[in-house]
């Protein structure tokens, strides 16, 4: 190795400015290394000679390094294609209705709405009950005795007194009987995607016309 007492431009044998005008250490590449590795040599003490075991071992130090480099770089690339495709495939399904975890869903004029009571056991009464935009009461949909899993129920959009109810976005409470109580169960709603978006936290957003926004692994069915 080189002496520094001798040698003012220190351990790497060569002068700063040799490493490229605003350029540190850590953007050195495989010419600038080798450049300076033979820099080193040429230039080391002969009292006390570059030891081939070293020598090899800086080399091996640098593949290492620079390997770890390209596989980086490799995984970004591959991130950002996937990322990409997944973003396309993605828009594909704006317009398109998902079933959704959730117990808000979008009336339009003359529509319905449809969704699943997710029942983890069974019940001898379900009743499914609407709420408007206001929170007041505007239909109750008996369903009766049912199993565990998934119970479908659709309303059609009209209220106790039989008149039609104002497009808006309700909200849909499933009640289950259990050992006597009376117990939300868990639901999915149909939703329309009205846009996509990039989550911050990474992933992708599908923005829905209730106004919610979920992830695109979240989504069990495009209808």
């Amino acid at each position: 190795m080189i002496n520094e007492a001798t040698n003012p431009y220190g351990t790497l044998g060569v002068p700063p400015e040799s490493l490229g005008a605003g350029r540190s250490s850590s953007d050195m590449g495989q010419a600038d290394f080798l450049e300076l590795m033979l820099a080193q040599m040429k230039n080391q003490d002969p009292t006390k000679p570059l030891d081939p075991n070293e020598f090899m071992s800086q080399l091996a130090e640098f593949s290492t390094v620079n390997g770890i480099q390209e596989l980086q770089q490799s995984f970004d690339a591959l991130a950002a294609t996937l990322t990409t495709d997944q973003t396309l495939k993605a828009a594909s399904m704006i317009g398109h209705a998902v079933m959704t975890p959730g117990d808000s869903s979008v009336l339009e004029e003359g529509g319905n709405i449809v969704g699943q009571v997710l029942l983890n056991g069974s019940t001898p009464d379900l009743n499914i009950k609407i709420y408007d935009p206001q929170g007041s009461l505007v239909r109750t949909i008996p369903m009766g005795n049912n199993a565990a899993g998934a119970v479908l129920f659709k309303w059609d959009g009209f209220a106790e007194d039989g008149s039609a109810a104002v497009p808006g976005n309700y909200r849909i409470v499933a009640e289950v009987e259990v050992d006597g109580s009376v117990q939300e169960a868990a639901m999915e709603v149909r939703s329309k995607v009205d846009s996509v978006s990039l989550n911050p936290y990474g992933g992708i957003l599908l923005n829905l016309d209730n106004g919610t926004s979920i992830p695109l692994e979240a989504i069990q069915t495009i209808m």
